[in-house]
């Protein structure tokens, strides 16, 4: 469904041009659900909008593709990208508050990303598929709720109205950007599992970008860990919880509070990653994670490593890689 090739993206700043994304190539199937996790900073959320070329004007798409089937969206002009935007590939944001318009209604708003690809529909109809949508995501009291501005919902509510505008057009493909971020551990819950029930409900193709791997678990089928604009591993969600290759992968995993720990009387202390993710990675040679990685050698300095597969269907971007037999 999805195919992205090679994809390097730059932000042009006052210092100059940087790269955020540096050759990034991966595939995603019909009905996939697919996790993008890393530290603030190693490019998730700009792949995500590079997808639907929503990145902001100071971005540069210096290379690469990126197919929705059998269509390049990169070289679409905005006019034929907008009747794709929202009908057949939609995104949850992370802040709902910031992407929800506050001078209107909920409903308003979801009736206009209705109207904006189905221009013809009647009000009576329309009017029902708002109360439908909101009903179908948990939202109490559609016909009093669609009346109702952001502000006055709670940050849970709110994103659940965004779920409802992004599904409303049964899309083939939802990204959904640190859609739980903003919200407390017991609403967090419960826009995970609301997630889960739409995707079976819709069968829908989820690309769910995230930094916290607790949340990737039970929800994707595949994991993909960025670092420093490039990807450093991908296989399946088990595999990367029971077998990490990559010490970043490594590190991000031993980083989760276990609840044993928590519940018991002498918790153990979190595991930290020393340092911090640069700037910017341009003009770098040897290992991306170098800094900060347990296991690095001299020998990681002298090249930047390819993306190998040591395991069947399981990929690293390492020269000493973890749980390879």
């Amino acid at each position: 469904m999805l195919d992205i090739y090679d994809l390097t993206v730059s932000y042009a700043t006052a210092e100059g041009v940087h790269k955020a994304l540096d050759g990034i190539s991966l595939s995603i199937d019909r009905g996939e659900s697919t996790g993008i996790v890393g530290e603030s900073g190693s490019g998730k959320t700009t792949l995500g909008l590079s997808i639907l070329k929503l990145l902001p004007s100071n971005a540069l798409y210096d290379s690469g593709s990126v197919k929705f089937g059998d269509t390049e969206l990169l070289s679409l002009p905005d006019r034929t990208l907008r009747r794709i935007r929202g009908k057949h590939i939609s995104m949850v944001f992370q802040d709902p508050l910031a992407s929800l318009d506050p001078l209107f209604t909920v409903g308003y708003q979801i009736s206009e990303a209705v109207r904006a690809h189905t221009p013809g529909i009647k009000r009576p109809e329309l009017e029902q598929l708002v109360l439908t949508m909101f009903e179908d995501v948990g939202l109490p009291e559609p016909a009093q709720t669609r009346h109702k501005y952001p502000h006055e919902l709670s940050g849970g509510m709110r994103q659940r109205v965004m779920l409802a505008i992004a599904l409303v057009h049964k899309p083939s493909l939802v990204i959904a950007d640190e859609p739980t971020t903003a919200l407390d551990v017991t609403i967090q819950a419960q826009i995970l599992d609301l997630l889960k029930y739409e995707k079976k409900h819709y069968d829908l193709t989820l690309l769910l970008i995230t930094h916290d791997l607790g949340v990737t678990e039970e929800l994707v089928d595949r994991l993909i860990v960025m670092y420093g604009g490039v990807i450093v591993e991908q296989a399946r969600t088990d595999e990367v919880f029971s077998r990490p290759h990559h010490p970043y992968t490594k590190a991000l995993l031993m980083a989760i509070p276990e609840l044993t720990d928590i519940a018991s009387n002498s918790p153990q202390r979190l595991s930290a990653i020393p340092g911090s993710v640069r700037p910017h990675y341009d003009h770098y040679v040897g290992c991306r994670f170098y800094d900060r990685c347990a296991y690095r050698t001299k020998e990681c300095l002298d090249r930047d490593p390819d993306l190998t597969e040591y395991t069947p269907g399981h990929t690293a971007r390492c020269i000493h890689p973890l749980n390879v037999s």
